[in-house]
């Protein structure tokens, strides 16, 4: 997309104005997040997990492994012989027959063996859902249906800026998402937060945030912070989120 010099100039011009205008002017616009509170808002998850200092344990000792039982052998079958009865001599000294053939020997088998229980598989336990990803949720202040900046939002951006520039955030990614009330039609209020969204990550490029870390979306009215009141004006926001 080719860029518009004439935008970008006027953004920068609008950070000089900024930068100068009075403390005194973002005293009395509220309390203003400062950098290391964004830093801590939009850090990712593995960095602040890593941050997080064991406990030292003492020295497990390694369980003795139970000896199993040598296995015990089935006893050979035993052979069984039967022995025919000797011929009896007829009078006279002479064998009536031939002595008859001894039967084959009969072999008892050992009893079948007895299966082992099978053990009933443990039902799997189901994973826990997945935490939201860091964001911050800035109330920026933008011309009454306009996507210009005030210069009161100065100070906000600034910080966010030295933020994102940090060594903390360096080389993360954000979505930049505009929020507006439910006040006026859907489809406008669509429009404009893509248009408050595009002109924030427009700001932020200027004061030298990579342009390939922004990515900027509109939500509209869908996403309210306040839902008991959707025309509160805590719905009315910049949500900066971290892409993880």
């Amino acid at each position: 997309m080719p860029v518009d010099w004439t935008r970008t100039a006027a953004l920068l011009a609008l950070a000089a104005a900024l930068h100068a205008w009075a403390p005194g002017a973002a005293a009395q616009a509220g309390a203003t997040p400062q950098p290391d509170d964004m830093i801590n808002a939009l850090k990712p998850a593995r960095q602040r997990n890593l941050q997080v200092r064991p406990t030292p344990q003492p020295e497990a000792i390694a369980p003795i492994a139970p000896v199993a039982p040598a296995p015990v052998a089935a006893p050979a079958p035993v052979p069984v012989t039967v022995q025919a009865p000797a011929p009896t001599p007829a009078p006279g000294g002479v064998l009536l027959s031939s002595p008859a053939k001894p039967p084959a020997a009969m072999v008892v088998s050992a009893p079948a063996a007895v299966p082992a229980p099978v053990k009933p598989t443990p039902t799997p336990t189901p994973l826990s859902p997945l935490e939201p990803p860091p964001s911050l949720s800035l109330a920026i202040p933008f011309e009454v249906n306009s996507a210009r900046l005030r210069p009161e939002s100065g100070p906000v951006l600034g910080n966010l800026v030295a933020a994102m520039l940090s060594p903390d955030l360096k080389g993360q990614r954000f979505v930049i998402e505009g929020h507006t009330d439910a006040s006026g039609n859907p489809a406008t209020n669509l429009r404009l937060s893509q248009a408050r969204a595009d002109e924030v990550r427009l700001y932020l490029v200027a004061l030298g945030v990579n342009p390939g870390r922004l990515r900027a979306v509109g939500k509209g009215s869908t996403e309210p912070a306040n839902q008991r009141d959707p025309l509160s004006a805590d719905n009315r926001r910049v949500r900066v989120v971290t892409i993880e």
